[in-house]
């Protein structure tokens, strides 16, 4: 499938902020909604213009940031919270913006047990089993017990930001074991590059809502995992970040939506 006939299957749809409109009756379900890029977080772009309460009207699963870099979003049930630096959740406020952040309203498939022990690559190939068409996005909750959960956040950038990759930097990194709790995230084919981060990416929080952040690692003793596959992209993009950037994926969108108006 080439990148134009996958975004015209996906329906990828580039908006600005003014443009969002959360109760349109033609939006269907199995869609996920994005606030900005990855490629446009990458360069440093830490501040967006859509807050969390805006955020969860497109969605009750999901992951991100918050801007300035301000911690890692988890989104569980409807509820958003916060990883700090020390990777300790507290309640994300509803009015915090973010950079980037992904949602979806989640309406999973079946329930798959999962029986471990199964480390990161491990999980991930067990994921790759039930998807039926393995060339789009899926989201995906795991609820379970893990021998071992390794988190990290990153401390919170001050302007003039720097590169992602500066600011991961400083990442503090926590090592949970036997814990209970949830796994949430999205696997995003090669077709979305620079729109989102490829590959499988998950966020955790533990059964009591204590500790988490983004999942560098882990060891799955079982669980029970839920997958929805994504059927529609909406990416809102802020002032600061320009459609116009050259990626295929970009231009592919841009002609695909002219293609349709």
């Amino acid at each position: 499938m080439s990148e134009l006939e996958f975004l015209g299957a996906l329906q990828v749809e580039l908006l600005r902020h003014r443009d969002l409109e959360p109760d349109h009756p033609d939006h269907p379900r199995h869609e996920a909604f994005q606030s900005s890029t990855v490629e446009a977080l990458l360069d440093g772009a830490f501040d967006g213009d859509l807050t969390l309460d805006e955020l969860l009207e497109h969605g009750d699963l999901g992951l991100g940031t918050l801007n300035g870099l301000d911690g890692e979003l988890i989104v569980v049930d409807g509820q958003a919270w916060k990883a700090d630096l020390a990777c300790d959740l507290v309640p994300a406020p509803p009015s915090a913006r973010t950079p980037y952040a992904v949602v979806v309203p989640f309406s999973p498939g079946a329930r798959l047990a999962l029986e471990g022990p199964l480390d990161e690559s491990g999980l991930e190939a067990w994921l790759a089993k039930p998807l039926t068409e393995p060339g789009r996005p899926v989201a995906v909750r795991i609820d379970g017990r893990f021998t071992r959960v390794q988190v990290r956040s990153v401390p919170r950038q001050t302007p003039p930001y720097p590169p992602l990759a500066e600011a991961i930097a400083h990442q503090h990194i926590r090592e949970l074991t036997d814990v209970a709790g949830t796994m949430v995230g999205f696997c995003f084919p090669d077709a979305l590059d620079g729109i989102e981060l490829l590959g499988w990416h998950l966020h955790f929080a533990s059964q009591d809502r204590r500790v988490g952040g983004h999942v560098l690692g882990c060891t799955v003793a079982e669980g029970v995992v839920h997958v929805d596959s994504v059927t529609q992209l909406h990416v809102e993009l802020p002032p600061t970040v320009d459609v116009h950037r050259g990626t295929a994926l970009d231009q592919a969108a841009l002609r695909q939506l002219e293609t349709e108006q």
